[in-house]
């Protein structure tokens, strides 16, 4: 996914850097269908793996690369000398635009819908942490299509680089950036549940029969949030403690069905067990969100 990830743009960039058109329409057509793909990468690929900020150069590269294209077809006509259709030229290119366009489209409504979120303190601290998955479709969010845990986040964290680990899928969970990190308390509230004493797991291995792994359920009023796959022996809290916001709870871990380190937190209404959304100083995160704290 990583190799893909960088790819794909590289290779558009290489193809806008050797275009030769005859019209500036043809231009155009292929300029456009090159954005949309390379914005389709941008939001759906996961930078933590592929590098955070590896992301920004691609985008600065395909800006350029279009700019200097732009320049080569500024002196060409708008429509091909010889009168014949720009269609029959660039029926592909059409194909591909109008396709993938509706696939932007739909992943821009993941990205921005709103679903009456609720607002809570960040319960992660001192890092540079990425929401691995996030958003209200699929191809951002593998929880989405599980009633309680639709608007759940994975979250990571990165180094100094923008990589989550060192290498691409270490097995061991302490060469992940965010394995350790202090969890706290998203809100004030009661500790319904906690669980801990179950093993870190070697990536990607992952016990599926205790799926949270090590876990808290803090009750938040009318929600209760959990926060999964903590370290062994970190959990701070037991059932029935008080807490406030940014108390500590625990550490991230790798236990239960979790293939790599990362804080699983996931908001349902206490009534209904159905999924809330989060927000954390009023932002929605979702995959590829950048918080720093």
């Amino acid at each position: 996914m990583s190799f893909v990830s960088l790819a794909v743009p590289l290779a558009l960039c290489w193809r806008l850097w050797r275009l030769d058109e005859p019209s500036r329409l043809g231009w155009l057509l292929v300029l456009v269908e090159s954005a949309v793909l390379v914005t389709l990468v941008v939001i759906v690929a996961r930078w933590d793996i592929a590098g955070m900020w590896s992301r920004i150069a691609l985008v600065g590269l395909f800006a350029t690369v279009a700019a200097v294209s732009a320049w080569r077809h500024l002196r060409k006509p708008w429509l091909p000398a010889d009168g014949s259709p720009i269609s029959s030229r660039h029926i592909a290119a059409l194909a591909s635009v109008v396709v993938f366009g509706a696939a932007l489209a739909n992943v821009m409504i993941g990205v921005v819908g709103l679903h009456d979120p609720r607002d809570f303190t960040f319960p992660l601290e001192g890092g540079h942490f990425v929401v691995a998955h996030g958003g209200t479709i699929g191809v951002l969010n593998h929880h989405s299509d599980h009633a309680a845990q639709r608007h759940a986040l994975d979250i990571t964290a990165v180094n100094a680089l923008g990589f989550r680990a060192s290498g691409l899928l270490p097995d061991d969970p302490a060469r992940y950036v965010v394995f350790g990190k202090t969890v706290v308390s998203p809100c004030e509230g009661t500790i319904l549940a906690a669980v801990d004493g179950l093993p870190d797991l070697a990536p990607p291995a992952a016990d599926r029969d205790n799926a949270a792994g090590n876990h808290v359920v803090v009750s938040c009023g009318d929600l209760n949030v959990e926060l999964a796959h903590l370290r062994k022996g970190s959990v701070a809290v037991a059932a029935g403690d008080r807490v406030v916001a940014g108390a500590p709870i625990g550490q991230v871990g790798n236990s239960g069905n979790s293939t790599e380190p990362h804080l699983h937190v996931h908001a349902v209404d206490a009534g209904s067990g159905t999924g809330v959304q989060m927000s954390f100083d009023d932002t929605i995160p979702v995959r590829n969100t950048l918080i720093i704290r």
